[in-house]
């Protein structure tokens, strides 16, 4: 089983947590591999948010997510910070370029999974999960029965992902590698 991870990832957090997933899922035997969706500012918030420096060079080392990345996974992990409880605009111009793959149903039947991180609130996270859900249910994905992961953060003081992230990740991995029950 193969599983790509998409991240938009601004201050780390939510590199940390895809990496953390990459890694338990590589446990559990699938071939998991991380992907950055294209930022050309993401140089802009480094410079002005300390905690965004930390990660930076990580961050844009990653391989660009392209429609095509999707195709070949039978996993698709989607992780995006919360602006105004949507996916931020470069995870949404991700998304708007698989339209073609949504004309084709190119995608339908694999799984699903996405997670996000906000510092406006538990709520603010899961509206912006919920649009990548319905993303994935017009593609003809299968989520994952798994709760969406929301990494709560604030704005004066970042909050890395703590080892809580290794069970969650964890139970995650679990969940994936279970056969389909035609959910």
């Amino acid at each position: 089983m193969r599983a790509n991870i998409i991240i938009h990832s601004i201050s780390g957090n939510l590199y940390l947590i895809a990496d953390t997933f990459r890694e338990k899922l590589g446990e559990c035997g699938i071939d998991a591999r991380l992907y950055g969706v294209s930022d050309p500012d993401l140089h802009l918030a480094a410079n002005e948010m300390t905690e965004a420096i930390e990660y930076y060079e990580e961050i844009t080392a990653l391989p660009e997510a392209t429609p095509e990345k999707l195709a070949s996974a039978d996993l698709i992990i989607l992780g995006t910070p919360s602006r105004f409880g949507m996916p931020t605009a470069e995870m949404k111009a991700f998304l708007d370029a698989t339209w073609p793959m949504y004309q084709k149903s190119a995608l339908e039947g694999r799984k699903f999974y996405a997670y996000s991180s906000t510092t406006a609130g538990e709520e603010d996270g899961l509206l912006a999960v919920s649009c990548l859900y319905r993303w994935a249910d017009m593609m003809g994905l299968r989520p994952i029965p798994f709760e969406p992961y929301i990494h709560l953060e604030n704005d004066l003081m970042p909050q890395r992902p703590s080892e809580m992230i290794d069970s969650v990740a964890e139970r995650l991995a679990e969940m994936a590698v279970l056969p389909d029950l035609g959910l």
